[in-house]
């Protein structure tokens, strides 16, 4: 395993970035990636030390003490996953502020389009790993 490891913050009650995280754990075997809920104790720490204000607004991406957030924390977790996903950062070509407007379109409407989760999903040994 790495030493240093980008972190991914997520709405631990969205279906859509429950989504999102099953396909990391499932695409990042390397464990490239440390997940963490921001509802979670370690999730509040990291969003007040970034001085988050509307977290839930957005999936945050935070390496080497930088935070990415909207679609560059999006194609920034599609760069490090690598090839054939890689492929998403044809999206850079866009104008950033065009790229999350649509990104914010999808985030206020996320619950209505995919629910919330009531509950957690057991994780097995292997998928604990990724999460701080």
């Amino acid at each position: 395993m790495r030493t240093h490891c980008p972190v991914i913050l997520f709405d631990g009650q969205c279906n859509l970035c429950h989504f999102c995280v099953r396909f990391i754990l499932r695409f990042d075997k390397q464990i490239t990636f440390k997940l963490c809920p921001m509802q979670s104790d370690k999730g509040e720490r990291l969003l007040k030390a970034h001085k988050v204000k509307d977290p839930l607004s957005s999936m945050l991406v935070i390496d080497k003490n930088q935070l990415y957030k909207q679609s560059d924390a999006v194609l920034f977790i599609a760069t490090k996953l690598g090839f054939p996903f890689s492929v998403a950062n044809v999206f850079k070509l866009l104008p950033k502020g065009f790229r999350d407007r649509v990104y914010d379109w999808v985030g206020r409407h996320r619950y209505r389009f995919f629910g919330k989760q009531t509950k957690c999903k057991l994780l097995s040994e292997k998928q604990k790993q990724h999460f701080l």
